[in-house]
């Protein structure tokens, strides 16, 4: 063991054969100890500029102001009409934005009665009826250079949020061709959004019952009869101004403000990036309980505005940042404006230069199997010197960004040996890869990392010295790439801007979701810089981001997939390094995993059905008690929340079948793959290849077993917590989820041992399963049929029929409909068998499977009986989790302490989402375990799954959806393989223990790599002493001196001997003139 700069004593709970203690006050110092102790010899070495003296407190502040005039202009005024068709595919309006207009107001509603129940501060928006009911989703485009790109989306569940939801404003890109369209199909609700169009008609009773009216009542009235969409389209002028100054390296506390003289007109402000995209402007929403925060993100004021943001990246020489102002309603004479904006410099570029210097140095000492050590810009350290003289080093990788070595310096370490010297980046990018000829990316940042409070979802502070980019560093050696660091770099510092502020004020994930256009512009900006210098090769890259997430926003990893396999490791350094490490070396420790190691005794879950005759809480008959069982290589899959068979049943009640972003129709899709054998017989029976339903309990536990596995099932917390405990190599996790109150999950309780929930319904049978194998809703549901009580949209007198295909007048959207009615399908059963009477009875009676939503435990009725479990509540119940990957559909649990707490406690990776989480996830969490089986990588599993539910931002071309709520990110190493103990469908997520075993030694023999010594140095063989070259040097001066003054001493007599020949011979003819 090595110990640098930490006391023994604190590690006493880790014995070691030997302990190394390296100590010492300045990086010099601790390099050379740390080169010595390490290597008994080495050819090369690389030595790093760093100054430790570095300015890192540099603080200057900088204002200015722009001043500018708004003309009137007219609003611009659309309008469109499509009917309603239960359709995923999009109708669609196109319309022309000319020059001059900055921003626009969408709204897409239809006339309707609307009647809303609540009981504030318990249970808000129990029920929010539309009559008629409609639920469409509204996309907007902007054609851009590379054909349509999406500027805005919107998705609310109307049906249960209200019917004026669907509205957004779009910021106008760029002057040309627009268009608005609308789908149609169900989404899932998050949380209800504000709205701020009064209906026409406006009542309420005690403030819990809310009723009125959209629309004129003659419109109402027709709605009924055939419900038509009203897409309103407002278009608002504006100018753009540039910002005469670029913001510095360094740039934070970003304040501009907005005033103009004539309070009667509101305006608004948007500050552009250097790509386009608009970093952040006002009139946005609020995040989470905003007001309440320490952080300030917007004033206002009858004629001003303030906008404050935490960093603005740098921009090319080329570029500039840009501020636009625009109306938001109609003006009709000219506005003056001032725009006040000022910023601080918080960081200077010589602190950049070493600690790039060091991070690069890094990598490239790792790749070249050789020591680091550090010079000062100014003088090479004696201990420097010493070591490139003891281990006899031949050649020096002088790692010197920004050029800051003195001359003096080069001059010196030339004179020790021969020098290769790297002063920007990109020629070390190049001499890494040449070496490695890899081509994997990682990202990090300079930022020290951002720590944040968990309940109020707030950045707290930075912590100074907490950097990422030593992790980052042993990362990247791992993969044989440099380190990225975005500040180097303004082509991604300026993009990084966007992600930073985004997430800073919306971490909630529920108050925002991406903005589609920002993820287009940043992203494809990001990628060209890549393209432009190498990175961006055939195929998908492996792309990594190593940072905090207020330092640097979720939307960057989500912005790149389906063009990489994006990942991302969050943190502060310490849980950075472990889970780093956890990563690298997870081949051998899933060994350490009791799932690996002989049966494991976990807790499986019961199972029930509903029998005849419906006494006793209606029938529940508990068919297997949960118990303790063995299991061989066991998964936990946890489902609470899930789809069940959609496509194959459910879309006979929703009226349509959900087809996947990429054309493939789940159940139907013919796939080619022989892993997909039999994965449908279970569902409805069909045989073949068939690419699978959404139905999580049938298509989860197919493949799972098909890749060997032997899949456990609980649905209650202690349950759960207690099989990650004794071991599991991987968890499932299918239920709901919430970012408040440091993350929560939905687990089933009907015992109600958690007072943070639904409880469970007096008399009702579910109460004596407590850990039923899978959840099922309260009404007549058991495991045998858990989805029972359907969300109704069709009408109550429908939902009492049980008839699909009529549309009734008032419709609650609310989950109460009896799917199942044992009497109403009995009369239907029998109906349908009897001659003659089979003919006329309407097939609705005799479909008895027509009336299930495919959702089990869904809006609020289907909750009773489960409870909300916190970070902190799964942070105390775990131990040590042995490497479990985890793959969540929950909504907005990425980013809080329940994350952090799963990855310090074990976790080896995550597949989860810091927003919201559409039904349509099952998609892709079905796909994880079928991936695994055919020996792909977690990163090309998550990338598969996204690229058939969402958007694909920076794809050529783009792949546009409707599912803005599928922005789910992956969380760890995307190279990672996760051990799977089958080979029948490949062998490469397979090995064995003897495979990964670790070098013995029995303390005699030295075990050494090119002079590097595995366990500690004790010999220097190559070593050359720096006073022997002195002498030499000496020497060879000395004797230079001796020839020289030899020289000097023989040509001084030949001259002295001419002369006197010379005066011999003058004196001779003087003689002989006188005679």
């Amino acid at each position: 063991m090595v110990l640098i700069n930490v006391d023994e004593s604190k590690v006493k709970q880790w014995p070691a054969r030997e302990i190394a203690k390296i100590n010492g006050s300045d990086p010099y110092t601790l390099a050379a100890k740390l080169a010595l102790n390490d290597w008994s010899y080495s050819d090369g070495a690389v030595v790093a500029v760093v100054d430790d003296k570095m300015i890192d407190d540099t603080l200057e502040h900088y204002s200015n102001e722009i001043k500018g005039d708004l003309e009137p202009k007219k609003t611009i005024r659309k309008h469109f009409e499509v009917e309603k068709t239960n359709d995923i595919y999009q109708q669609s309006f196109e319309f022309y934005v000319p020059e001059g207009y900055k921003i626009m107001k969408v709204r897409s509603w239809y006339p309707c009665f609307y009647l809303s129940f609540g009981i504030p501060g318990i249970f808000e928006n129990v029920i929010n009826m539309s009559i008629p009911s409609g639920d469409r989703d509204l996309q907007i485009y902007y054609r851009g250079e590379e054909g349509w790109i999406e500027a805005g989306v919107t998705e609310a569940w109307n049906a249960k949020e209200g019917m004026d939801t669907e509205k957004t404003t779009v910021f106008i890109y760029k002057s040309g061709k627009w268009m608005a369209a609308l789908t149609d199909a169900p989404t899932k609700p998050i949380i209800p959004m504000a709205n701020d169009k009064e209906p026409q008609k406006h009542r309420s009773i005690f403030g819990f019952v809310k009723f009125g009216r959209y629309g004129r009542l003659i419109d109402v009235i027709k709605n009924i009869r055939k419900t038509v969409y009203q897409t309103e389209i407002e278009i608002y002028p504006g100018v753009e101004l540039v910002i005469p100054d670029s913001p510095p390296y360094g740039c934070k506390n970003v304040v501009f403000r907005l005033e103009w003289n004539n309070p009667s007109y509101d305006l608004g402000i948007a500050i552009i990036g250097p790509g386009g995209e608009v970093v952040a402007r006002t009139d946005g929403k609020k995040s989470y309980d905003e007001d309440s925060k320490d952080t300030v993100f917007e004033e206002r004021g009858d004629n001003y505005k303030v906008l404050y943001m935490e960093k603005l990246g740098e921009c090319e020489e080329s570029e500039h940042y840009k501020v636009a102002v625009f109306a938001l309603t109609d003006i009709h004479t000219p506005v003056n404006f001032t725009i006040t904006y000022s910023w601080d410099k918080k960081a200077s570029e010589k602190e950049r230069d070493a600690l790039t210097s060091a991070t690069e140095g890094a990598v490239l000492a790792s790749v070249l199997n050789a020591p680091l050590i550090y010079t000062r810009p100014d003088r090479v350290p004696w201990v420097t010197e010493n070591v490139l003289y003891k281990l006899g080093v031949k050649r020096i990788y002088l790692v010197d960004i920004g050029g800051r070595a003195k001359e003096d310096v080069i001059g010196k370490l030339k004179g020790i040996c021969k020098m290769e010297r790297f002063t920007d980046c990109f020629s070390i990018y190049d001499k890494i890869r040449e070496l490695t000829d890899q081509n994997d990316i990682i990202f990090s940042t300079l930022d020290p990392w951002t720590y944040w409070y968990v309940g109020e979802l707030e950045p707290a502070g930075e912590w100074k010295g907490a950097l990422a980019i030593g992790p980052a560093a042993y990362l990247a050696a791992h993969h044989g790439s440099p380190v990225i660091i975005i500040e180097n770099h303004p082509e991604i510092s300026g993009a990084t801007s966007w992600h930073i502020n985004f997430w800073r004020r919306y971490p909630d994930g529920f108050s925002n979701e991406p903005t589609v256009a920002e993820m287009y512009i940043t992203g494809r900006r990001v990628y060209n810089f890549l393209k432009e210098h190498g990175f961006d090769k055939e195929g998908e890259e492996n792309l990594i981001t190593v940072a905090g997430q207020f330092d640097l926003g979720f939307t960057w990893d989500r912005a790149f997939v389906g063009k990489a396999r994006s990942g991302r490791f969050l943190g502060q350094p310490v849980d950075l390094s472990t889970w780093i490490c956890r990563n690298i070396f997870y081949p051998a420790l899933i060994f350490e995993n009791p799932a690996l190691n002989g049966e494991v005794t976990l807790v499986n879950g019961s199972k029930s059905a509903r029998r005849f005759p419906w006494y006793g809480r209606l029938g529940l008959r508990i068919l297997k008690e949960s118990k303790y069982e063995s299991f061989r290589y066991p998964v936990l899959d946890t489902l609470i929340c899930y789809d069940y068979r959609f496509n194959t049943r459910a879309s006979k009640y929703w009226g349509f079948k959900y087809k996947c972003a990429d054309g493939t129709i789940p159940g139907e899709s013919k796939t080619g793959e022989r892993i997909d054998e039999g994965v449908m017989e279970r569902i409805n029976g069909k045989k073949g290849d068939i690419f699978p339903d959404l139905s999580a309990p049938d298509v989860q536990p197919f493949y799972l077993k098909r890749a060997g596995y032997e899949p456990v099932y609980s649905t209650n917390f202690s349950a759960n917590m207690k099989n990650l405990n004794n071991g599991v190599i991987l968890w499932l996790i299918n239920t709901h989820g919430g970012s408040t109150n440091g993350g929560l999950l939905m687990f089933w309780d009907v015992k109600r041992e958690n007072p943070i929930g639904y409880p469970a319904i007096p008399l009702a049978g579910y109460k004596k399963e407590p850990n039923p194998w899978r959840a099922y809703e309260w009404f007549l549901g058991s495991t045998e049929e858990p989805d029972t009580l359907t969300a109704e949209i069709h009408g109550i007198l429908a939902a009492l029929l049980g008839n699909p295909n009529m549309h009734g007048v008032i419709t609650t959207a609310f989950d109460w409909a009896p799917a199942k009615l044992p009497i109403r399908d009995a009369v239907g059963t029998l109906l349908s068998k009897i001659p003659i009477i089979k003919h006329i009875v309407p097939n609705w009676l005799k479909n008895t499977q027509d009336y299930y939503d495919g959702v089990v435990i869904t809006v609020f009725l289907g909750r009773f009986g489960t409870s909300w479990y916190n970070g902190t509540q799964i942070d105390d119940a775990l131990g040590n989790i042995h490497s479990t990957g985890i793959s969540a559909t929950s909504c907005l649990i990425a980013g809080s302490y329940l994350q952090v707490a799963l990855v310090r406690h074990g976790s080896v990776f995550q597949i989860m989402d810091p927003w919201a989480t559409s039904w349509y996830s099952d998609i892709w969490q079905g796909m994880v375990p079928r991936g695994i089986a055919l020996g792909k990588t977690i990163g090309e599993i998550y990338s598969e799954g996204l690229k058939k539910v969402g958007i694909l931002y920076i794809t050529e071309p783009p792949q546009w959806w409707w599912d803005l709520m599928e922005n789910v990110c992956l969380f760890g190493d995307p190279k990672l393989r996760v051990w799977t103990p089958s080979t029948e469908y490949s062998d490469a997520n397979h090995w064995k223990r003897e495979d990964v075993q670790p070098l013995k030694w029995d303390g005699k023999e030295e075990l050494y790599v090119d002079g590097h010594m595995l366990f500690g140095a004790s010999a220097y063989p190559h070593a050359r002493s720096e006073l022997n070259v002195q002498l030499i040097v000496a020497v060879i001066a000395v004797i230079l001196i001796v020839v020289l003054v030899s020289i000097g001493v023989s040509l001084l007599k030949k001259k002295e001997s001419k002369n006197k020949e010379s005066g011999k011979r003058k004196t001779a003819t003087r003689g002989k003139r006188k005679r």
